[in-house]
């Protein structure tokens, strides 16, 4: 059942795949090169098979239809003019016109086998994503200027020229009465196409046109009492063709033809060359996106990349045009209900039948016919990007697209890929530079470090907390968004709001490199820190923004530092201001009794003041307590076990850290006097997640679960005090923690 729905399509789609290589053939092989638009015609038949029957057979996509590209047909256009216009130019003999046909033809082939290489390479080392990168309004502006150079190349191949003439420089010879009815009528045709097909998505609309338009031609001339010849003498068809071809459209390329080619003239077109390449990479993809949204299917891209070099490097060395997947075709088969390979191998048959049935068919095609396919193609990109871009681009985007296209019309395509290029690395500057490298802005206040301290500090280190300055940076970072980082300190530094910071931390740790300009601008950071007198701290760089920091001489012991951790670099800033303070770190702590009291005292604000009944629960909570002395290096607590007991710190220093095998431990949290350890495993009846391992001699408490149940039985009341401690510690801890998450969020 499905057969007729693949066989229609195939002969829809196959019936217009003609029309489009005989456009592109007559497009390419028009001026001093149409004596040779038979062979022309040939040579883009054989190329639109092959790449067909390739794509058809080797597709991850079974129903993708394959044939020659008119984006990459029109820039070809552009070196076949060049190389014509160079040998004529240079040797006016009677053989130009032969070497100039030639060498067009090596010109074409080595630009399909280029291209073919170039498709191939990038899907075998899976490269296909790079062509992604370069910006849309710049893809934008290539496509309307390929549009441009289908008009004009429609024009050139509808109207006989004077020598040496374009279309755009031409414009009074248009307009003259007998000129302008050889290009106007298809002009016409095409606006009514574009019309129609964007009224409409119905599969039939531009076959029906090119055929339709075929039979009002001959209509039109047997109604007017023209004849075929009075035709073809008028130059109203692609024929007469000369004689001596035998009838034969599609002729390989000889030994003795390669010797008569101007390989000069060909490398003079190089960069051209290169522009196909590239073009036809940026068209391949884009067509495979938008194939992807109408089939609602992924494409393996490396592989479509893959077969349509494959497909290229077949039809190069038969002089086929450049040619991939055609989103328009494949859309249009899948429409049709074409489900499987058949639809493209009938499509290329049908080529083939075309190609087999030689000059003497495609001689009475009408050009106006074929130039309405070329004015349509043109139209509908200058439609799509100039017109319709307006309303859908920012308007910087669409002004990219407008540059290029103009310098297009006013230079040429090949200046234009070079400005389209130069715009694509200034937009990304631009736009990157807009990227703020600053993933989070922090300070002492909101950030501390994973150390507990006593009471009496942490509460001198949120006084000072302004004194700490903390930017988390983020991507990579280049000279515009290092200056940008370098102004945002110096602001800080002189915001008479704020204290001004003695410590200024970057971290590194989402930094994925540094552009060497980006050095200059950390120079200056050094610069200022010396003059305004703080010091900068660089923390957890990867490797190889290490070895960048080293080798540029930043650091130095006085004012820059590096650090492998930001906890690590925020922990030595809060010692020094500690130190600076005069509040020596290792004083001699309190006992426990008056540091819980100091707990207690502490939320009285919120309970009432530490009453007399209080301080003696206390008392009797205290005698509940297990004292232990704990040497360094000794683990209190190990991950995985039960949560059975919680230690109070009286004195020293414990860690606990996330313990992972074959790699460096993390530290969770370093605790000194005054705190609780393991309270929420031990509260949850959860297992230890973290390992907590003494830093120095220690004097810690211990309270069993055992103890607490007894605790609650024999004295609620100093079960209460225990809750109440417990309970402050806890909120003070989420107090902090609510800070630190609110500056992360700003």
């Amino acid at each position: 059942m499905e057969l007729i729905p693949n066989l229609t399509a195939g002969l829809i789609i196959g019936v217009v795949m003609v029309f489009m290589s005989l456009s592109f053939a007559a497009l390419i092989f028009s001026g001093d090169l149409a004596p040779f638009i038979s062979q022309g015609i040939g040579l883009a038949l054989m190329g639109t098979i092959i790449i067909g029957l390739v794509i058809a057979t080797f597709t991850s996509l079974p129903g993708i239809i394959g044939g020659s590209q008119g984006v990459s047909a029109a820039i070809t256009a552009t070196i076949a003019a060049g190389i014509a216009a160079e040998i004529a130019g240079a040797e006016p003999t009677a053989g130009s016109s032969q070497e100039s046909f030639v060498t067009v033809v090596a010109a074409v082939a080595i630009v399909t086998l280029a291209t073919g290489l170039f498709f191939w390479a990038l899907g075998r080392f899976r490269l296909g994503g790079l062509v992604r990168f370069l910006p849309y309004p710049v893809v934008g502006g290539f496509l309307a200027g390929t549009g441009w150079l289908f008009v004009i190349g429609a024009m050139g191949m509808m109207v006989d020229l004077p020598d040496g003439s374009t279309p755009i420089g031409n414009l009074s010879f248009l307009f003259q009465i007998g000129v302008l009815v050889q290009w106007l009528p298809g002009f016409l045709l095409a606006l009514l196409m574009l019309a129609a097909t964007r009224r409409s998505d119905h599969f039939l609309i531009l076959p029906a046109f090119l055929v339709g338009a075929v039979l009002l031609f001959f209509l039109t001339a047997l109604l007017g009492g023209y004849s075929i010849d009075e035709l073809a003498a008028g130059g109203w068809l692609l024929g007469p063709f000369p004689e001596g071809d035998g009838g034969m459209l599609w002729r390989p390329i000889t030994p003795a033809m390669l010797s008569q080619v101007n390989w000069p003239a060909i490398a003079a077109q190089l960069a051209d060359i290169m522009a196909v390449m590239a073009v036809s990479a940026m068209s391949l993809l884009l067509n495979a996106g938008g194939l992807e949204l109408a089939t609602d299917r992924d494409l393996e891209i490396d592989h479509e990349l893959r077969v349509a070099g494959a497909a290229n490097l077949l039809a190069g060395l038969a002089g086929g045009l450049v040619g991939f997947k055609q989103l328009s075709l494949s859309t249009l088969n899948f429409k049709l209900g074409g489900s499987s390979r058949l639809p493209g191998l009938v499509a290329a048959i049908v080529c083939l039948l075309v190609l087999s049935a030689g000059s003497s068919l495609v001689a009475y095609v009408p050009k106006v016919v074929v130039g309405s396919l070329l004015f349509y193609l043109g139209i509908n990109f200058l439609y799509e990007w100039v017109f319709t871009g307006w309303f859908k681009l920012p308007k910087i985007d669409y002004a990219i697209v407008l540059v290029i296209l103009f310098v297009t019309i006013a230079v040429g395509f090949l200046e234009a890929v070079a400005l389209g290029l130069l715009l694509a690395v200034m937009m990304f500057v631009i736009s990157y530079s807009r990227v703020d490298v600053v993933r989070h802005e922090l300070s002492g206040e909101s950030y501390q470090s994973r150390v507990t301290r006593a009471r009496q500090q942490e509460q001198l280190l949120s006084q000072e907390g302004q004194r700490l300055y903390i930017l988390q940076l983020q991507g990579f970072v280049f000279f515009g968004t290092a200056n940008n980082l370098l102004n945002q300190i110096r602001r800080r530094v002189n915001d008479p709001n704020q204290k001004r910071p003695d410590f200024v931390i970057l971290d590194f740790q989402r930094v994925a490199g540094l552009d060497s300009t980006a050095m200059l601008s950390f120079t200056r950071m050094k610069q200022l820190a010396e003059s305004e007198g703080f010091t900068l701290l660089l923390t957890q760089p990867n490797e190889h923004v290490l070895n960048q920091l080293i080798h540029s001489g930043l650091v130095d012991e006085d004012t820059v530092r590096i650090f492998p951790s930001l906890d690590q670099g925020v922990e030595s800033c809060e010692n020094l201001l500690l130190v600076r303070a005069n509040v020596a770190l290792d004083e001699m702590p309190s006992p426990l009794a008056r540091q819980l009291r100091q707990i207690l005292a502490s939320g009285a604000g919120a309970v009432g003041e530490v009453t007399l009944d209080d301080e003696a629960s206390l008392e009797d909570f205290l005698t509940h307590l297990q004292k232990m002395d704990v040497e360094a290096g000794q683990t209190l607590i190990r991950m995985g076990d039960k949560a059975e007991d919680l230690f109070f710190v009286e004195s020293g220093q414990v860690t606990a850290q996330l313990t992972r095998p074959g790699r460096p431990p993390i530290r969770l949290e370093t605790i000194s006097s005054g705190s609780v350890i393991g309270e929420i495993g031990f509260y949850l009846g959860l297992e230890r997640t973290a390992d907590v391992i003494s830093d120095e001699p220690s004097t810690v408490y211990r309270l069993s679960l055992e103890d607490l149940k007894k605790l609650e039985e024999n004295d609620p009341e100093a079960a209460s005090i225990l809750h109440q401690i417990i309970a402050q510690l806890l909120a003070e801890r989420v107090v902090r923690l609510t800070q630190t998450v609110q500056a992360l969020e700003r």
